[in-house]
């Protein structure tokens, strides 16, 4: 997951995913997140934990960190907020950008492209966000075991 600061819209939806992984998918999927401005070491915002604690879901543990070049070669999946930070992992990656895109890609019912930041502003604007990422978070679930679990099953039976 990338956003900006990695302080708010990447922690939440990695936080999101990573509660709502089914077993299936557990220990089969690692879930990071990171910004292409991180204010690395920092705390995830206030705000975005306690519309996460509300959820159920804690990310008080999460500190933000810039995302690489290492980071990008290394991800099978990587879910951005918004077109600037596709266009920042795009031209790291290069070659290979099938597996970079935007996470509201897997919101079959989107009203735009991109995950507005709720950054500075009020705990609605968070609110918003969560019920924002929580639809695409159960498509990128639906992608995961579509691509993983038939996988599976296929390497079972040969």
């Amino acid at each position: 997951m990338v956003c900006t600061g990695n302080i708010c819209r990447s922690p939440m939806a990695a936080g999101l995913l990573r509660h709502r992984l089914p077993p299936a998918l557990q220990g089969r999927v690692v879930v990071n997140s990171a910004g292409t401005h991180a204010l690395h070491g920092h705390q995830a915002e206030p705000l975005a934990v306690k519309t996460m604690a509300a959820a159920g879901i804690d990310i008080r543990d999460h500190r933000a960190r810039h995302i690489t070049r290492e980071m990008v070669r290394q991800a099978d999946l990587i879910l951005a907020m918004e077109q600037a930070h596709l266009e920042t992992i795009q031209q790291m990656l290069g070659w290979n950008k099938d597996h970079a895109q935007l996470l509201m890609n897997f919101n079959p019912l989107a009203h735009g492209p991109e995950i507005e930041d709720p950054y500075t502003g009020p705990l609605s604007a968070y609110r918003t966000c969560l019920q924002t990422l929580e639809p695409c978070i159960e498509g990128v679930i639906a992608h995961l075991k579509a691509r993983l679990l038939s996988v599976a099953e296929t390497d079972a039976t040969g």
